[in-house]
């Protein structure tokens, strides 16, 4: 009896035991906070394009305007492409006025950097005293199970499978557990390989101080 009293009041193991059922739960909200903070830190990146988008386009005439602010949108956006490929290689890089940075180098990874942003700005003016640029940018989610599931419940066009699985999710009848994964998310195929995306997109719209309407079409 002494010895059975003794093993249940006995604690070893119990630390062990702890760590391996939080340690999965820990991990997987590391990984969220590493693919939430790359999602807001893009996001700036992507509204300061606009931002500039809209501030470039001002200064030409309205047929120049969206080609002028792709260029300069573009050569913004690069820094965050993140393409998967290698940068080693000038195939595998986005052209030098995207690619190159004056005093530094080629940037890695920007290989499909034209299939990643999209530009909008309309060619003439709804209103004449300024100019609004939207830039839409497809972010490509590199970070293990958190990328996934993000872009799974960012997808428009689920299945009536996927919108059972994500309302189970929701209800919490199924757990987190990257096994019970079933579901599609959202893809973008690159040299035959699918990986998933968020689309981020912001609109900015800047005051025209002089008129650049009738600018010349040169």
């Amino acid at each position: 009896m002494a010895k059975r009293r003794s093993f249940r009041r006995s604690r070893e193991g119990a630390v062990l035991l702890e760590f391996v059922m939080c340690f999965p739960l820990l991990i997987v909200l590391f990984l969220f906070s590493m693919q939430l903070a790359q999602i807001m830190l893009t996001w700036q990146v992507v509204h300061y394009a606009a931002y500039m988008g809209a501030r470039s386009a001002m200064t030409v005439n309205n047929i120049r305007r969206k080609s002028q602010a792709e260029k300069v949108a573009k050569r913004i956006l690069a820094v965050v492409s993140a393409s998967p490929a290698d940068s080693k290689n000038a195939k595998d890089r986005a052209p030098d006025e995207y690619a190159k940075l004056d005093g530094w180098g080629y940037l890695p990874d920007t290989k499909y950097l034209e299939k990643q942003v999209s530009v909008d700005i309309p060619l003439t003016d709804v209103d004449p005293s300024g100019v609004r640029c939207t830039v839409k940018f497809k972010m490509l989610l590199n970070v293990p199970v958190a990328g996934r599931l993000i872009a799974f419940f960012a997808r428009e066009n689920k299945s009536g499978a996927d919108r059972d699985w994500q309302k189970q999710l929701e209800e919490q009848h199924v757990a987190l557990d990257p096994a019970l994964i079933r579901g599609e998310s959202q893809t973008l195929e690159l040299d035959k390989i699918k990986y998933p995306y968020i689309e981020l997109s912001s609109t900015s719209t800047v005051n025209i101080p002089y008129g650049t309407k009738f600018y010349p079409v040169y």
